[in-house]
Protein backbone atom coordinates (compact mmCIF):
# COMPACT_ATOMS: atom_id res chain seq x y z
CA UNK A 1 0.00 0.00 0.00
CA UNK A 2 1.18 3.68 -0.93
CA UNK A 3 0.25 6.36 1.17
CA UNK A 4 -0.45 9.95 -1.14
CA UNK A 5 -0.69 13.56 0.41
CA UNK A 6 0.17 16.86 -0.42
CA UNK A 7 -0.99 19.04 -2.99
CA UNK A 8 -0.80 18.02 -7.08
CA UNK A 9 -1.77 15.58 -9.12
CA UNK A 10 -1.94 11.30 -8.45
CA UNK A 11 -2.40 8.84 -11.01
CA UNK A 12 -3.84 5.59 -9.62
CA UNK A 13 -4.35 2.47 -11.89
CA UNK A 14 -7.41 0.24 -11.22
CA UNK A 15 -8.57 -2.59 -12.92
CA UNK A 16 -11.66 -3.17 -14.21
CA UNK A 17 -14.59 -1.11 -13.47
CA UNK A 18 -14.45 1.46 -10.67
CA UNK A 19 -16.80 1.36 -7.71
CA UNK A 20 -16.67 4.48 -5.01
CA UNK A 21 -18.70 4.14 -2.04
CA UNK A 22 -19.26 7.25 0.79
CA UNK A 23 -18.69 5.99 4.48
CA UNK A 24 -20.25 7.35 6.84
CA UNK A 25 -19.17 7.65 10.42
CA UNK A 26 -19.07 3.90 11.52
CA UNK A 27 -20.30 2.39 8.34
CA UNK A 28 -17.65 -0.67 7.98
CA UNK A 29 -17.43 -2.68 4.38
CA UNK A 30 -16.01 -5.60 3.91
CA UNK A 31 -14.35 -6.92 0.51
CA UNK A 32 -12.00 -9.10 -0.45
CA UNK A 33 -8.64 -7.28 0.00
CA UNK A 34 -7.69 -7.11 -3.88
CA UNK A 35 -10.63 -5.39 -4.56
CA UNK A 36 -9.55 -2.18 -2.57
CA UNK A 37 -8.20 0.35 -4.68
CA UNK A 38 -7.93 3.34 -2.79
CA UNK A 39 -9.19 5.08 0.60
CA UNK A 40 -9.10 8.33 1.92
CA UNK A 41 -7.15 9.22 5.30
CA UNK A 42 -10.44 8.77 7.23
CA UNK A 43 -11.30 5.57 6.56
CA UNK A 44 -9.76 2.50 8.68
CA UNK A 45 -8.77 -0.48 7.32
CA UNK A 46 -8.36 -3.66 9.06
CA UNK A 47 -7.16 -7.20 7.60
CA UNK A 48 -10.36 -9.75 8.92
CA UNK A 49 -11.18 -13.48 8.66
CA UNK A 50 -14.41 -14.74 7.08
CA UNK A 51 -16.60 -16.00 10.20
CA UNK A 52 -17.80 -19.72 9.70
CA UNK A 53 -16.63 -22.47 8.89
CA UNK A 54 -19.22 -23.03 5.99
CA UNK A 55 -17.92 -19.85 4.35
CA UNK A 56 -14.38 -20.82 5.40
CA UNK A 57 -14.74 -24.25 2.94
CA UNK A 58 -17.68 -23.12 0.37
CA UNK A 59 -16.38 -19.40 0.23
CA UNK A 60 -13.95 -19.44 -2.79
CA UNK A 61 -12.01 -16.08 -1.97
CA UNK A 62 -10.26 -17.40 0.60
CA UNK A 63 -10.26 -16.51 4.55
CA UNK A 64 -9.76 -12.80 4.91
CA UNK A 65 -11.71 -10.08 4.36
CA UNK A 66 -10.19 -6.25 4.32
CA UNK A 67 -13.07 -4.43 6.39
CA UNK A 68 -12.91 -0.33 5.88
CA UNK A 69 -15.13 1.60 8.21
CA UNK A 70 -15.78 5.12 7.78
CA UNK A 71 -15.85 8.46 7.44
CA UNK A 72 -14.50 8.78 3.98
CA UNK A 73 -14.71 7.65 0.52
CA UNK A 74 -13.59 4.03 -1.04
CA UNK A 75 -12.43 3.49 -4.15
CA UNK A 76 -13.06 -0.43 -5.29
CA UNK A 77 -11.22 -2.46 -8.48
CA UNK A 78 -13.86 -5.57 -10.30
CA UNK A 79 -10.74 -6.71 -11.63
CA UNK A 80 -7.72 -6.84 -9.67
CA UNK A 81 -4.61 -8.00 -11.24
CA UNK A 82 -4.84 -11.65 -9.90
CA UNK A 83 -7.64 -11.94 -11.01
CA UNK A 84 -6.65 -10.17 -14.61
CA UNK A 85 -3.67 -12.60 -14.83
CA UNK A 86 -6.00 -15.95 -14.37
CA UNK A 87 -8.60 -14.61 -16.56
CA UNK A 88 -5.38 -14.09 -19.25
CA UNK A 89 -4.21 -17.40 -19.18
CA UNK A 90 -6.99 -18.70 -21.19
CA UNK A 91 -5.84 -17.36 -24.10
CA UNK A 92 -2.19 -18.05 -23.40
CA UNK A 93 -0.38 -20.96 -25.96
CA UNK A 94 0.19 -24.20 -24.11
CA UNK A 95 3.73 -25.03 -23.57
CA UNK A 96 5.20 -28.07 -25.93
CA UNK A 97 5.89 -31.13 -24.53
CA UNK A 98 9.70 -30.75 -25.65
CA UNK A 99 9.94 -27.15 -24.20
CA UNK A 100 8.31 -28.79 -20.54
CA UNK A 101 11.06 -31.91 -20.94
CA UNK A 102 14.15 -29.94 -20.62
CA UNK A 103 13.41 -27.04 -18.93
CA UNK A 104 15.42 -23.99 -20.28
CA UNK A 105 18.54 -24.89 -20.88
CA UNK A 106 17.45 -28.24 -22.03
CA UNK A 107 15.37 -26.82 -24.86
CA UNK A 108 17.87 -24.75 -25.50
CA UNK A 109 20.55 -27.34 -26.12
CA UNK A 110 17.90 -29.38 -27.76
CA UNK A 111 17.04 -26.53 -30.44
CA UNK A 112 20.72 -26.06 -31.37
CA UNK A 113 21.22 -29.96 -31.35
CA UNK A 114 17.94 -30.49 -33.64
CA UNK A 115 19.27 -27.24 -36.04
CA UNK A 116 22.47 -29.60 -36.55
CA UNK A 117 20.72 -32.32 -38.48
Amino acid sequence: MQHVSGQGTAWVELSGELIVKDLQPGETLRVHPGHVGAFQSGVTFQITTVPGIKNVIFGGDGIFLASLTGPGKVWLQTLPISRLAHKLMEYMPAPSKEAMQGGVVGGIVGSILDGMR
